[in-house]
């Protein structure tokens, strides 16, 4: 099922991992009541109540937004996963404030959350970064109130430590995610043409099929250049690449999405008319066939296949359209 259906929080794309990380999350929660109850870690019984109470309350809250997000068809919005570190950076604050030491190891654990936002909710690092900066002065804040004494030149550090990382994570995971964008983008577009290949026409084709509805169908048009192997044998392959590459160009020109038009292999083109009928998709090949005549270019035939929601295999609609 999680395969089948949209996720938003990409930290819930692995389950398993997610699942590891929700029982490694409830071990530390209990360590921490474990621990202060063996006196490891002297807490005031009423803050060491407010803190775990926030902490046991907040991941059942969490237990239940990872059951619900790995099991139930309808995800929640996309606020609900990128809140998560937020509440987490809230989480450890808490139990800073309880432990009445803003320097204590558990300080460590703002840094697990920092990598985590790096690498699953990069689009909000920038506002986690001011956010973390500010729930750590609250902590020192807190603290000076409860007349504990807070070494202000060390959790000036500290805090210092916590922007730095942020920053030094949210620059090393940006470069990374451009880089991945960019091989991406290489492997799913034809060096000749610049449009899409036909690995890049696939996972379009898919995403457009899934939304054809009984009264806004899907036409695939399949295009062919009529004796193209005259122009490999007659003028060679340079010009018979240049036909290939103004041909891409005129497609795209006359086509409402040009990023829908993928060159499939050969002399073999490919356009995706989503929200149409089989009358308008007849009609926009013939009105395609017209428009490359004039050029002077080539002349093409086109194979129309149309579904209505129908047909759910990509691969048959393309097949279809070139029988």
């Amino acid at each position: 099922m999680v395969a089948e259906k949209t996720i938003y929080d990409p930290a819930l794309a692995d389950g398993r991992f997610q699942l590891e990380t929700l029982a490694l999350r409830w071990v530390l929660v209990g360590l921490y009541a474990l621990l202060t109850g063996l006196g490891v870690i002297d807490v005031p019984l009423v803050w060491f109540a407010a803190s775990e109470g926030f902490l046991v309350a907040y991941h059942i809250y969490y237990t239940w937004y990872t059951w619900h997000e790995l099991t139930q068809d309808k995800p929640l919005p996309p606020e609900a996963a990128y809140a998560t570190p937020f509440l987490d950076a809230v989480a450890v604050s808490a139990t800073l404030i309880a432990i009445g030491d803003p320097l204590h190891p558990i300080w460590s654990v703002y840094f697990f959350i920092i990598v985590g936002v790096a690498f699953f909710y990069y689009p909000v690092i920038r506002e986690f970064g001011i956010w973390l900066a500010m729930n750590y002065a609250v902590v020192g804040l807190v603290l000076t109130l409860r007349g504990v004494d807070v070494m202000a030149p060390h959790m000036i550090v500290a805090g210092i430590l916590l922007v730095a990382g942020t920053y030094n994570l949210s620059t090393y995971t940006g470069g990374e995610r451009r880089l991945r964008d960019r091989m991406s983008e290489v492997a799913r577009t034809d060096p000749l043409t610049r449009l899409r290949n036909r690995r890049g026409l696939e996972e379009s084709l898919e995403v457009q099929l899934a939304s054809a509805t009984q009264d806004a169908g899907l036409a695939v048009l399949m295009i062919d250049v009529d004796r193209f192997k005259r122009y490999n044998d007659q003028f060679g392959h340079l010009v018979a690449d240049r036909v290939l590459e103004q041909l891409g160009e005129v497609l795209s020109a006359a086509v409402r999405e040009p990023e829908l038009v993928s060159r499939y292999g050969g002399d073999e083109f490919v356009v995706l008319l989503p929200g149409v009928s089989s009358e308008e998709a007849m009609r926009l090949a013939e009105r395609l066939c017209d428009q490359v005549a004039r050029t002077g270019l080539c002349t093409i035939s086109i194979g129309v296949s149309v579904s209505f929601g129908e047909e759910k295999n990509a691969l048959v609609l393309v097949d279809r359209a070139d029988s």
